[in-house]
């Protein structure tokens, strides 16, 4: 009879120390429960900054890409009408293609009541694309907050343009120095263009030797 009782308390003793042994076991993983649940609460936290931040700097590049466009939009107009005439218009549309944006360029043309746009290559022929490309060029310059320093260097600047345009080309990149504090070093074939300049050099050559002298 005491040998049963002794079994039976054995038994429970075992099934006691299992049991404790499981509340243990059954604790840690409460608590690892618990400390999952706040790495998952602080990832999601996270996450969630990151996105704010995401979309505030989308949202500033969006700003700062808006602003470059209108200066570049202005300062190609205004190229175009000193050079062609009022009736012209650049026009810059940024679109999102593939999660990155591009630019299409347009020349606007107005014909009394008609306002027509086309692709730069196709307005007017190459002088256009000309005086674009070198407007451009000069608009990046500044596009940037801090504006890209040194002279402005231009080989053959409006080399298309015709010669009833070349004296309001010539008058531009003048103004365009002068207004913005920038020197233009260039090498150019027009003779409005070289006329238009502070500092002039002539080179020629003569049976295989080229000699520079200044003309002004």
């Amino acid at each position: 009879m005491s040998g049963g009782i002794d079994h039976l308390k054995r038994n429970l003793d075992q099934l006691k120390a299992v049991y404790h042994r499981r509340r243990g076991e059954q604790a840690k993983l409460l608590e690892k429960e618990a400390s999952l649940k706040q790495e998952m609460e602080k990832a999601r936290q996270d996450e969630e900054c990151l996105e704010q931040v995401r979309l505030l700097l989308l949202e500033a590049a969006k700003h700062a890409r808006e602003q470059g466009r209108r200066q570049v939009e202005l300062m190609v107009t205004q190229a175009l009408q000193f050079v062609f005439g009022a009736d012209m218009e650049f026009k810059v549309i940024i679109e999102e293609k593939r999660d990155r944006p591009e630019a299409e360029f347009y020349v606007c043309s107005n014909y009394g009541d008609y306002r027509v746009e086309t692709a730069p290559q196709d307005a007017r022929g190459g002088g256009v694309v000309d005086v674009i490309s070198l407007a451009l060029r000069l608009a990046l310059l500044h596009a940037f907050p801090t504006p890209v320093g040194g002279p402005a260097v231009l080989d053959e600047p409006g080399k298309h343009v015709s010669e009833e345009y070349a004296p309001q080309l010539a008058r531009f990149l003048k103004g365009f120095s002068q207004s913005l504090g920038r020197q233009v070093i260039m090498v150019s074939h027009n003779q409005h263009l070289a006329d238009s300049a502070d500092i002039a050099y002539l080179m020629e050559m003569h049976q295989g030797k080229s000699s520079v002298r200044r003309i002004r």
